[in-house]
């Protein structure tokens, strides 16, 4: 094992305790791009933006066990027991089928120019 895995999973390892103590709070925990950069920097991983936590959270918690989610602005939402408002909510896939129908139907009533 190479030492840079060792420093990934110990990242993850500071992450799931601060996980912990939310979920002993009873609170949900989100840590901004500034305070999560400040906790890897003992890493020395080389991460400085936020695609490069979307990168770490994918190496090192790719269910998503401890991180839930890496915003588009660099914070880390962690997986509490508690519902965190400032998660992004997924949005609905319903309006897609609709889209496909339509889509179907226009191209078996399309003529070619002749």
């Amino acid at each position: 094992m190479r030492l840079f895995e060792v420093d990934l999973g110990s990242a993850r390892d500071v992450l799931a305790v601060l996980q912990g103590q939310a979920n002993r709070a009873g609170q949900h925990s989100t840590l901004p791009f500034p305070v999560v950069m400040n906790i890897l920097k003992p890493f020395d991983l080389g991460i400085s933006t936020p695609d490069g936590l979307i990168a770490l959270k994918n190496a090192v918690d790719p269910a998503g066990d401890v991180i839930a989610d890496v915003l588009d602005d660099g914070t880390v939402v962690l997986k509490t027991n508690a519902v965190n408002p400032n998660q992004d909510k997924a949005q609905p896939t319903a309006g897609s089928s609709t889209l496909d129908a339509m889509a179907s139907r226009n191209a078996k009533n399309l003529k070619p120019d002749i």
